[in-house]
């Protein structure tokens, strides 16, 4: 016996939830599959965030000592009890650069995601309000030509500046870094903008009588988070290498009292890296694969987050196969064959793509 139409609706729309979910899934791993780099950089983003939560909530379950505790050897090279080796005041560097993860990560998410809200919102702004003659177009001009100030000057050497006028300490770090990094947000979301507020189906909404707010959170934004996405991943890893060298000239933190990659380089070169070069090995690993690893994924991401790129990779990952009739309506709406159907208007036709 079938239960009430109304209980029978519910178990059928929560059965199409989860062959969806368990559908993008299946989407997402083949195109994982298909390509080994951006699947080495989802493995490596993911490992990374893993043992930075660990050890913000259990440091000695990866750590054998404390951070800034000292042990009782002193200037020793990599060893089993000491991967990285020891500085010459018995710090473990393995220890002190793990320490170092969840600071240097959390800042540079920090960075990157209030410079994502403030400079796209900014950049929202500016491009879909932009019409000459209205008070839309005079804000978009003052926004523009306050952000072209700030990109008329190499980020980083506008973000030193700033430093050393804040000084040293944690939060003058984060407003530096800050301060430079929201205008390339503007610029981005902006043309992204301006390029998707003139398609048809934004006029045909306008047309309806769909309110203009309504217009930018349905269907401007949605289709500008794309390219964001993207380079919010890929500018992890370029705030990070800012953070470092900010730290590295002698302007970020204080170590060994805050461990941070940056700062520790430039510590253990000033004491003296001919003599003890593996205490500059452990943070510069640490910053060459967390950087390498947010840009793989992030250039990755194109090709997930693109409905037609994700289409063809998964096809060429699972090879011709049959499709369902709801994968065939997904292909239908972007236009594009689904997987392991050839398009048939191609296969005669010897016309290149642009």
């Amino acid at each position: 016996m079938s239960g009430p139409p109304e209980r029978t609706g519910m178990r059928r729309t929560v059965l199409d939830r989860v062959r969806t979910a368990v559908r993008g899934g299946r989407t997402l791993w083949n195109v994982l599959r298909a390509n080994p780099l951006t699947l080495a950089g989802f493995v490596m983003v993911v490992v990374i965030v893993l043992v930075a939560v660990l050890i913000s909530v259990g440091p000695h379950l990866l750590t054998p000592y404390g951070s800034n505790v000292p042990t009782t050897d002193y200037g020793q090279g990599p060893s089993w009890a000491h991967p990285f080796g020891t500085d010459a005041g018995g710090l473990d560097i393995y220890s002190e650069v793990l320490y170092a993860l969840p600071f240097d990560l959390a800042i540079a998410f920090a960075i990157s995601g209030v410079a994502l809200i403030a400079g796209g919102g900014l950049g929202l702004i500016a491009g879909f309000w932009d019409r000459p003659g209205s008070a839309g177009g005079w804000v978009s001009v003052v926004i523009l030509r306050v952000t072209d100030i700030f990109l008329s000057f190499p980020s980083l050497i506008l973000a030193l500046a700033i430093a050393v006028s804040l000084g040293r300490g944690v939060w003058q770090l984060i407003v530096a870094v800050l301060l430079t990094w929201w205008p390339y947000y503007v610029r981005l979301v902006r043309g992204e903008t301006l390029a998707v507020k003139h398609l048809p189906y934004v006029t045909a909404a306008r047309a309806a009588g769909v309110t203009e707010g309504r217009i930018v959170l349905r269907h401007v934004l949605r289709n500008v988070l794309e390219p964001v996405i993207v380079y919010f991943t890929l500018d992890i890893g370029t705030v990070l290498v800012t953070l470092s060298t900010i730290g590295y000239v002698g302007l970020g933190v204080n170590y060994p009292i805050t461990p941070e990659w940056g700062s520790m380089i430039a510590t253990y070169q000033t004491s003296g890296i001919l003599g003890n070069p593996w205490t500059v090995l452990g943070p510069g690993i640490a910053i060459f694969v967390t950087v390498l690893a947010f840009s793989l994924l992030g250039d990755g991401l194109r090709d997930v987050l693109d409905p037609r790129s994700r289409r063809v990779l998964a096809g060429s990952a699972t090879g011709p196969t049959s499709t369902s009739p709801a994968e065939r309506a997904e292909a239908a709406e972007d236009g594009t064959p689904a997987p392991g159907i050839a398009p048939v208007a191609a296969l005669g036709e010897g016309g290149s793509g642009a």
